[in-house]
This record gives structure tokens, sequence and C-alpha cells, in this order.
């Protein structure tokens, strides 16, 4: 089983909101429990997503923690148990979120031309990840059953992660890990609004300078 460690900086895009900490950015765990126990998975329910070594918090890894304790449905994960998914460039990871947050305002019947704001994670990979770029099999548009079987099979096994080929973003590469120890903690780069034109996201476009009301 071949591992490689990705040398490039990883890009996730999720949708926007304010203000960009959450719970997991605090450095007091006490704190985390009193404040956000009785209404987050992510603190009062992590057990059930995340191994207790692989627990993190403090700056820069709220997004982390947050994409395992909010599965939904991918390449390599179940409702069942997240992963953090990320590209080797800014537009990989938009036309990855692109085409899951697509299948989602279809899903309820966004048809007119709108916008949706999103903020981009950059980080490093910390630790090897199990090298699948030339697995076809783990490359369908829409099954992803053999991906997740697989994947849970590394988790058990105790790998940190996946390295694959972006199926959004041909000639790109992505990654999946499964383990929040994978990543380096993770900051916050730049604002985009993406343009949906009533079936798809078309075009991108960095939100820079703000003015005064």
């Amino acid at each position: 089983m071949n591992r490689v460690k990705p040398e490039w900086k990883h890009h996730r895009i999720i949708h926007s909101k304010y203000p960009p900490l959450d719970c997991f950015e605090s450095e007091d765990a006490l704190v985390l429990g009193e404040l956000e126990s009785a209404t987050s998975d992510r603190v009062a329910h992590w057990p059930r997503y995340v191994d207790k070594k692989d627990f993190r918090y403090g700056p820069g890894w709220g997004a982390v923690m947050a994409s395992f304790c909010y599965p939904a449905e991918g390449r390599f994960n179940t409702v069942a148990r997240g992963a953090y998914y990320a590209g080797d460039s800014l537009q990989t990871g938009l036309r990855e979120w692109g085409y899951h947050a697509g299948k989602v305002w279809r899903g309820f019947g966004v048809t007119n031309d709108c916008s949706a704001v999103v903020r981009c994670y950059k980080g490093h990979t910390a630790e090897p990840l199990v090298d699948l770029r030339s697995q076809s099999q783990y490359m369908h548009n829409t099954d992803y059953a053999p991906g997740q079987q697989t994947a849970a099979d590394l988790l058990n096994a105790g790998e940190y992660g996946i390295l694959y080929s972006s199926v959004r973003h041909p000639g790109a590469e992505a990654i999946a890990l499964l383990r929040p120890p994978a990543t380096t903690p993770v900051i916050q780069a730049g604002h985009y609004v993406v343009q949906w034109d009533g079936h798809r996201f078309t075009q991108y476009a960095r939100i820079e300078q703000y003015s005064p009301l």
C-alpha cells in the first residue's frame, strides 16, 4: 500500500456565515461543554464520530472537527461518520463544493438566478495518506460504495486518509482525511461569491473590499 504526503496546500470550501469562530476555536474545553453541549453534536456527542485520541480543539480546528461531527454522505464516508475533503487548489475546492451544493440547491427547487457566499479554509496535510489516484474503481461519478467500504477498512487499520484524483476537476487532486490529526490546524482564507444559473454554479469572484453603508 503506497502512502504519500501531499506537499501542496489544501483548500476546502464551505457555505459562509458570521462569525467564523465556533465552539472548537475556544482554548477552554470546559467552556466548550458549558456553552454548547446542549445544542451541538460537535461537543455533546463528538465521541460518536471521532476517537478520543484524535479530538482537537483550539484555533484552526473548528472547520476540521465540524466535517467529522456533521457527517453527510461522500465518496469515502457515510452518514455514520464524516471526513475532511479538500482540493489541491482553490478551483478544485470550488468545483468539488459546487457539484455537491448544486445537488442540494436543485433538490430544494432553486431555479432562479442567484448566488452563494462561501469561504475557503487552507491547511497542510500532516500525515501520509493512502494513494488511490490510479484506482479507477473509486472514481465513479455517483457510486460511492466501493470508496466508502475501503475508507472504513482503512480507518479501522488506523490510516489517516486518502489521496485521490478529483472527479469534479479532471487532472487535479483531492484528499479525504479520515482523522482530524491528518491536517494541520486550518486558517480561513478568502470569501467568494459563486453564481447559480438555476441549474448549476457557473462562475465565482473573490470578495475583497467592503464599503460603509
